[in-house]
């Protein structure tokens, strides 16, 4: 019976020990949380939706990030080619500028940007874009001639056209003052 209280004894004692060990670990660093940053105000019109608005080729271009935000380590890219901007800084926020790029005139790209907290995390976000095309030239009207027809902008469908091409002819001619 004294071996069998003496090991109980040594059991509890041992279990005692062990649980302030683990107890006893405290870490000394305060464990910093990061903020993701904040993206607002883009002020190029988005490709989405019913209407699928477009830019002009060269637009300039703008977005506000946090301050909190690691300006130096920004990346911003269309097509994954690097895009050139410019930061202006106030003590709350930090304002992007860039510009679109000439050589995606008339491709829909997605605007990629990686913003950088000064803690370490990140934020990526993007933007899908139309660039506009170039503008269609004008074609130059014909000039002067003694063709009634031509002189009032009315031209008559060929002998040889299919039907669907006379009937808009007709549907033209009607319209037309």
């Amino acid at each position: 019976m004294k071996i069998l209280t003496i090991i109980k004894f040594l059991a509890l004692l041992t279990v005692t020990l062990c649980s302030f060990e683990a107890y006893a670990y405290e870490d000394d660093k305060k464990k910093d949380i990061c903020r993701n940053p904040k993206v607002q105000e883009f002020t190029l019109p988005e490709y989405i939706g019913v209407q699928k608005k477009e830019a002009p080729a060269e637009t300039d271009f703008s977005f506000i990030v946090s301050g909190w935000t690691d300006v130096k380590k920004i990346k911003l890219l269309a097509k994954d080619q690097p895009i050139p901007f410019t930061v202006e800084s106030t003590d709350t926020f930090h304002k992007v500028k860039a510009k679109l790029p000439a050589a995606l005139t008339g491709k829909v790209i997605r605007i990629n940007v990686r913003i950088p907290a000064l803690l370490g995390c990140y934020t990526s976000m993007g933007w899908l874009i139309k660039v506009a095309g170039a503008p269609a030239l004008e074609t130059p009207k014909a000039s002067a001639t003694t063709d009634p027809a031509v002189q009032n902008d009315v031209v008559s469908p060929p002998a040889s056209s299919t039907p669907i091409l006379q009937n808009q002819q007709n549907i033209q001619n009607a319209v037309s003052p």
